[in-house]
């Protein structure tokens, strides 16, 4: 047995080791707020599929080789020299490639087309619903417990729903189709995550999210092959490379690192609860920096949506332990 298990996280964040994990985690709620806001710049030089890809195959190269490591070391309560690609039994294989082309295709690839059409701040709105979604299909799929908070959360998330639906179908906006593919993206990356739990639990969840990755990441680049060649990669701006380099190797392997870190001394519930402060980050950011002017609508729903993900992800779980049932639905969301 680990003993490492038994040990509490300083949840009051006084001790002197917890301050830096709190600095750093609100560093990277800027970064991948900003990251947002890049990748709008970047889509002004490069097509959509284009630059996805690109940053994609960056942060599934950067996301094997970390996995890797960490089954090298036996990091993270893994198996010290786990194969990083087990052999997966044929009858898991249909489940596998829906689940890979599901999370490391399609939805990458329609949430960018998404924000192409829209911006990279209402783009960030539309993912923070994903822990609500999540939730409220796992209830409907009975894999996952909902108290008094958590309804208020889906309600709260609901009417910010509601809010950035109407905003989109303004016709000074013309955001309607974007928002389409931007939560047809986020219910595909919602439902991987449950069909991948299987998957998970009988191969262990580095080796199927490294597969995941992997395959996906080669049909991605199938599909984008032709975009790809028809870039001007030699005259792409300096920003653009920022964005694919940022938004993929760094946004993507240091990030959960820094989270992975912060997990045991500061608790899932804090390392949530920055999570869930990104969208707000990306919204000041893009009115910072490139100067898009967000409309009331969006500041509202922003609000209702990520107070929706706070009474699930942190108020509810900390009510029903509170009742000391238990719950790792905060360590499950994180990832």
């Amino acid at each position: 047995m680990n003993p490492d298990e038994h040990k509490q996280p300083d949840l009051d964040g006084s001790g002197e080791a917890a301050w830096p994990h709190h600095v750093l985690l609100l560093i990277f709620v800027i970064l991948w707020g900003g990251n947002f806001v890049l990748a709008e710049v970047a889509l002004r030089e490069m097509s959509p599929i284009g630059f996805s890809v690109s940053r994609f195959l960056l942060g599934g190269a950067a996301m094997i080789t970390m996995l890797y490591f960490q089954l090298f070391f036996g990091a993270g309560g893994a198996e010290r020299g786990a194969p990083l690609f087990p052999r997966v039994h044929k009858k898991d294989w249909p489940r596998l490639l829906v689940v890979a082309v599901l999370g490391a295709t399609l939805a990458p690839w329609l949430g960018i087309e998404g924000l192409g059409l829209t911006h990279g701040a209402r783009a960030s709105l539309w993912l923070a619903l994903g822990p609500v979604l999540s939730c409220a299909l796992g209830y409907v799929l009975r894999t996952e417990r909902i108290g008094r908070l958590g309804y208020v959360g889906i309600v709260l998330a609901a009417l910010g729903t509601f809010a950035l639906a109407f905003d989109g179908f303004r016709s000074d906006k013309g955001y309607w189709f974007g928002d389409l593919l931007l939560v047809l993206a986020l219910l595909m990356a919602v439902a991987e995550l449950h069909f991948i739990k299987p998957l998970a639990a009988r191969y262990g969840a580095t080796a199927m999210v490294a597969a995941r990755t992997a395959i996906g990441g080669m049909v991605y680049l199938a599909i984008a092959l032709p975009a790809l060649v028809g870039e001007t990669w030699l005259q792409l701006g300096v920003w653009t490379w920022i964005a694919i380099i940022f938004g993929g190797a760094v946004g993507v392997g240091i990030g959960q690192w820094a989270k992975v870190r912060a997990l045991k001394k500061l608790g899932p519930t804090r390392v949530v609860l920055y999570g869930n402060l990104v969208p707000l980050a990306a919204l000041w950011l893009a009115w910072a920096t490139i100067r898009t002017q967000p409309s009331a609508l969006e500041i509202l729903s922003g609000l209702f949506i990520v107070l929706g993900a706070i009474c699930i992800q942190v108020l509810d779980v900390r009510s029903r332990n509170g009742n000391g049932k238990k719950d790792r639905a905060g360590v499950s969301d994180l990832f």
